[in-house]
């Protein structure tokens, strides 16, 4: 299953592209990447053709938008680890009215060529996207530097996340991680009182708190992180475990908060709130109370820090939630970050339920 490789290097790089020169910025930049990451001329080649393409999608069509980039690890079979870059596409233009069509060579609506959407596909490791009228595009392509053995994947459980630092900062003052321990899939999202530095380095330590102690109940991986944020000025942190195989009907969605993580479980037919207790972990945390709700077949689940309201609901966007989480917490970033604090969107579902 494919893991962040460190907390350092956890948030993603955000590219605003807006004009022809950002593009070429982006491109360097996340070639850089690509290189640190073992990267061969060939594959950098591809995605900087890719990173290329999609800037130019984003000026030619929507007028703006941006690229937001993280790498991934994949442990892969036998534990031989390969890396990877993910780019996530987004903007808030017309959208595409025959997205089949678009992958066409030669089909464009722009008058030009019209093969850039096909040689993003045939390039690309990896693609999903999302597209309405009026609703705008956020697309997901993924590069590795090096192929994949042909296994079955450990989980049936997809996710994708935005990790971004306040427009004034450097670091994130945001932190998550995650791990799969006999047959479930938990997650940590943790808020740093404030934002730069100091709140970065409590947000880190909570999640350092899941890597060491992922397999224990949820109010023991609290109790960890209180413990471990006593020395820093503290963080809401939000833990959710939920099923890992679509094969666990009726296993719940277990939830543990304390602190502003807002924390819920999204099907068509219901959207249930997880509770989070008031306090600050590290300093006036009381202990921590584990709250289930039903997990839906597919359904999403959804944790977020403050930095995104609340008040967002997935059924105005036909079609979204069943693509790659990524992308559904790409467009919750894109439409309900409230633009002055550091934020954070986790996604993920189990595929394959009846």
């Amino acid at each position: 299953m494919e893991t962040v490789l460190k907390e350092s290097m956890a948030a993603q790089q955000r590219f605003e592209i807006a004009e022809a020169s950002q593009i070429a910025y982006a491109r360097r930049s996340i070639g850089e990447l690509a290189r640190g990451l073992g990267f061969n001329e060939t594959a950098a080649g591809a995605l900087a053709i890719v990173v290329t393409e999609c800037g130019t999608n984003l000026l030619k069509h929507a007028q703006r938008g941006e690229l937001l980039v993280r790498p991934l690890v994949d442990a892969g079979e036998g534990g031989v680890q390969r890396y990877g870059i993910e780019v996530v596409c987004i903007d808030s233009g017309p959208g595409i009215y025959d997205l089949h069509r678009c992958f066409e060579d030669g089909y464009t609506t722009a008058g030009s060529a019209g093969n850039g959407m096909g040689a993003i596909e045939r390039l690309s490791h990896a693609l999903d996207i999302w597209s309405a009228p009026g609703r705008g595009t956020v697309l997901r392509v993924v590069f590795w530097n090096a192929a994949g053995a042909a296994h079955a994947p450990d989980t049936q459980l997809t996710y994708g996340v935005v990790n971004l630092p306040l427009h004034t900062e450097t670091v994130c003052g945001d932190a998550w991680a995650c791990c799969a321990n006999h047959g479930e899939f938990t997650v940590l999202v943790a808020d740093g009182l404030g934002h730069g530095p100091l709140a970065n380095v409590a947000a880190v330590e909570a999640a350092k708190a899941l890597a060491a102690h992922g397999d224990l109940p949820l109010e023991r991986i609290m109790e960890a992180a209180n413990d471990a944020l006593r020395p820093t000025r503290g963080a809401a942190v939000g833990i959710a475990r939920m099923p890992a195989f679509a094969s666990m009907a009726g296993t719940p969605v277990s939830f543990a908060g304390i602190g502003n993580i807002s924390a819920s479980v999204w099907a068509e037919s219901s959207h249930r709130h997880l509770v989070s207790h008031s306090g600050i972990v590290g300093h006036a945390a009381r202990r921590a109370q584990v709250f289930d709700v039903p997990y839906p077949p597919n359904a999403l689940v959804v944790l977020h820090s403050d930095g995104l309201a609340s008040r967002w609901d997935l059924a105005r966007y036909p079609g979204l939630a069943m693509r790659h989480p990524a992308l559904v917490a790409a467009v919750l970033y894109r439409d309900f970050s409230r633009g002055r604090d550091d934020v954070t969107v986790f996604v993920a579902r189990v595929t394959g339920g009846a």
